[in-house]
């Protein structure tokens, strides 16, 4: 294979991630079709099965290529350094002014992964786990360095269901402001958790 046809062949490959990350985000897993994605990128079924051996495989780098596109986004949301505070800020104000601008429609794609294929395939269930565990190992690591005493993974894991079930909520109000809310709530209880005390104090 030369050079060109590789460039050619990845350039493809993008195109039908990209195609079927939009169609997968809108109508899910399972009301895409390899034809539906097909069509969208104007290639043959057969030239999708070329680059993916069946749907699922290509369900599954659909989903690894989101959540490294999400991982770009929270290693900097999530920096070393940065304060807890300010990440939480920071991640429900861009999830608020996403969803905002696209009506609350769609809303978290590997939570939707999550929520329709848990169930169906251990694959998919897997790696969307493994990225909410990041997720919530990220904020946890700023917790943690703020000295705050307590469960730090306990309410990191609490600041993520709170994300998670805002995109939820704003989905179904179509009200991005519930965003808003639960960040006030996501605070307080990073707040509300005692620092250590000084030693001869």
């Amino acid at each position: 294979m030369t050079r060109k046809n590789r460039q050619d062949g990845d350039a493809t490959r993008k195109r039908i991630l990209d195609e079927a990350e939009h169609l997968i985000h809108v109508h899910g897993f399972r009301g895409t079709s390899l034809e539906d994605i097909a069509r969208r990128c104007g290639v043959t079924k057969a030239n999708l099965l070329h680059h993916f051996r069946s749907k699922e495989e290509l369900g599954l780098a659909v989903l690894d290529y989101k959540a490294e596109c999400y991982r770009a986004c929270l290693s900097t949301v999530f920096a070393p350094g940065k304060s807890a505070e300010q990440a939480i800020h920071d991640v429900f104000e861009q999830a608020a002014s996403f969803l905002k601008g696209n009506g609350c429609k769609a809303g978290c794609f590997i939570g939707n992964i999550a929520l329709e294929m848990s169930d169906v395939d251990a694959r998919f269930r897997e790696r969307a786990g493994r990225f909410f565990s990041e997720w919530a190992a990220a904020l946890e690591r700023l917790i943690a360095a703020a000295g705050h005493n307590g469960e730090s993974r306990a309410a990191a894991e609490s600041v993520l269901a709170l994300y998670e079930g805002a995109t939820m909520l704003a989905r179904t109000q179509r009200d991005p402001s519930v965003f808003e809310r639960t960040r006030d709530t996501a605070l307080a209880l990073i707040r509300s958790r005692p620092k250590p005390r000084l030693h001869g104090r």
